[in-house]
């Protein structure tokens, strides 16, 4: 038997880059612009950017 490779997915998002969640974001674009990622790694992606954020801050901000 040979021995495998480990998988690793290569549109994970960034847990914290060092910058803001809008860089993170617009590296992510990049990413999926370059061809790196696919249309749905970008979106869960994003989407996980937008999660991490603390639940409470997230539901009380004003939208209207």
């Amino acid at each position: 038997m040979g021995t495998a490779d480990p998988v690793t997915r290569k549109g994970a998002a960034p847990e914290r880059s060092g910058g803001d969640d809008l860089s993170d974001v617009e590296l992510v674009i990049r990413r999926a612009r370059a061809g790196d990622l696919t249309e749905n790694e970008a979106f869960e992606d994003i989407d996980r950017i937008v999660r991490r954020r603390d639940p409470a801050d997230f539901h009380q901000k004003s939208w209207l």
